[in-house]
């Protein structure tokens, strides 16, 4: 049994892949709706977001590994090459976890990849969610900014290899400099597989390549407009030179195509749900309250 405020592993199953969810379930009966939908980022997976739940004790989360991430679609419920990484059936994952779980008008929250995700989701499925959380994705579509082929070299730096579950650590430790505590254990040890004597992450780069072709091809200055409920997007202003000049750009053209959508700036690198959780949770309480408001006037009307 999960330990009071520990989430609780589920599994669903599409096509033959099994789609494996954390759940955290709120801590009295009277947990505040909407519930909210967790979309993790490139390389990442359904842990990543504990550390920002403890900051929402009120409300159901359910968190997904999504395809080529954690615990979903390992062998021998592996998803079809390559084809079944295309972002359609990241969307499909998401609707059957909104439907098989009950989760009526959720918040949609998505950090970097899955931000995208999320925005797809619900920029394409009109009445689907209450709200939309967009943490530090990609404002303006990649494909704005640079080539195929140029975003192949900057999106698919080498993946790691790891002697021990410890050097593993280390490079994580490394990678969240200023933010790593003991509590992100579990997130690398969801992250990483044996493979013969070593250590290797669960996405793999000729997966990695599909899912970041669906990222390159999304348009989120097209989707954007068509996001009709209470959203906001997280944006950190910490980061390589580049990246943050494109960050500003996009939000500036963000402001121009949906001024209805809030955007907010912190002082964070990349991984804002981190370093900044509670500061995240309290945006997504704004989020989630707007939402609710809404849903009970559409009720009421």
């Amino acid at each position: 049994m999960a330990l009071v405020g520990a989430p609780a592993d589920g599994w669903l199953e599409r096509d033959g892949v099994g789609l494996h969810y954390l759940e955290w379930k709120p801590e009295s009966d009277l947990g505040r709706q909407p519930p909210l939908l967790l979309l993790h980022g490139l390389s990442s997976n359904a842990r990543y977001w504990e550390r920002l739940a403890r900051h929402l004790p009120h409300r159901r989360l359910i968190a997904l590994d999504q395809r080529g991430h954690g615990l979903t679609g390992q062998p021998p419920r592996a998803p079809r090459f390559p084809d079944g990484y295309a972002m359609v059936e990241l969307l499909k994952d998401a609707d059957l976890t909104i439907e098989k779980l009950g989760l009526e008008k959720p918040v949609v929250i998505g950090h970097s990849w899955g931000a995208t995700v999320a925005l797809e989701l619900v920029g394409t499925r009109q009445g689907i969610a209450g709200g939309l959380v967009f943490i530090d994705g990609p404002v303006q579509s990649a494909a704005n900014l640079f080539s195929w082929e140029e975003a192949q070299k900057i999106m698919q730096p080498p993946l790691p290899r790891f002697a021990s579950f410890d050097q593993a650590v280390a490079q994580s430790r490394q990678d969240f400099e200023g933010a790593w505590d003991q509590d992100l254990e579990s997130f690398v040890k969801s992250r990483i597989v044996p493979d013969g004597n070593t250590m290797i992450l669960t996405l793999t780069a000729p997966v990695r390549l599909e899912l970041l072709r669906g990222l390159y091809e999304a348009q989120p200055d097209v989707l954007w407009p068509r996001v009709d409920v209470p959203a906001a997007a997280l944006l950190a202003r910490h980061g390589p030179a580049r990246i943050a000049t494109s960050r500003e750009a996009g939000a500036a053209r963000l402001a121009e195509l949906a001024p209805n959508i809030e955007i907010s700036w912190y002082e964070s690198p990349h991984d804002i749900p981190l370093f900044m959780p509670a500061e995240v949770a309290s945006a997504i309480e704004r989020i989630a309250s707007l939402a609710a408001s809404g849903a009970s006037e559409a009720t009421a009307g």
